[in-house]
């Protein structure tokens, strides 16, 4: 049965990719809000009877997602864009929370392993700024999802193969995800931005999910 809800969030997600073509802001108002409770539904049955603070702050970090959905959903009023931020904010701490529980040991810091991270923000940083009243913001938020792509590239032997690689791969799409949105939002208009953001989005959300996962106590 779990199984299944992968499926259904597979489902959800190639719906609101087409409401994104097309495009239908009913399809998509009927679709975004179901795709991280989905997702949280499939973390609560895949942890029945050994729930830990772990999946719990794995629960918090696809809440305040979910939140962040709803809210960016009304994107055109600024103040909704910047509460939206503020909320995947919240995610994206708590996402580097849950990947430094998801490891056997706390790693040395290694400077080769998270460098095209730093140079990917480094670059990013460079074409965005400044970008007025967004700046602060920009920075903050850009900071903390490269911390949270570092951490899980430190991951790399201090979990089983498996977890590793799918958490790293989710947050390299998160990190493309959100970056595909910065430009189009404060450089240049990007072809179906909406469909390259919520591709990566939804494939970053549910690798993270499956990755963290996939590591044992």
């Amino acid at each position: 049965m779990t199984k299944y809800i992968l499926w259904i969030y597979i489902a959800i997600s190639i719906a609101n990719l087409i409401a994104k073509v097309i495009p239908s802001e009913e399809l998509n108002l009927y679709t975004k809000p179901l795709l991280m409770p989905l997702l949280m539904i499939y973390v609560y049955k895949s942890s029945l009877g050994k729930t830990t603070a772990r999946i719990l702050l794995l629960c918090i970090a696809l809440l305040f997602s979910w939140l962040g959905d709803v809210v960016l959903m009304y994107q055109s009023n600024e103040i909704y864009f910047m509460a939206g931020i503020g909320l995947f904010l919240i995610a994206q701490v708590t996402y580097v929370i849950v990947l430094k529980k998801s490891m056997y040991q706390n790693p040395a810091f290694d400077l080769v392993k998270v460098l095209p991270f730093l140079i990917f923000a480094g670059v990013l940083f460079y074409i965005l700024l400044p970008a007025g009243d967004f700046t602060i913001p920009i920075v903050i938020y850009g900071s903390v999802i490269m911390v949270m792509a570092a951490t899980s590239r430190l991951r790399d032997g201090n979990t089983s193969h498996e977890s590793y690689r799918l958490a790293l791969i989710g947050s390299i799409f998160f990190l493309a995800s959100d970056s595909i949105l910065a430009f189009n939002s404060f450089h240049t208009a990007i072809p179906y931005a909406g469909v390259l953001i919520m591709s990566t989005y939804c494939a970053a959300q549910l690798l993270l999910v499956l990755g963290i996962l996939k590591h044992a106590e």
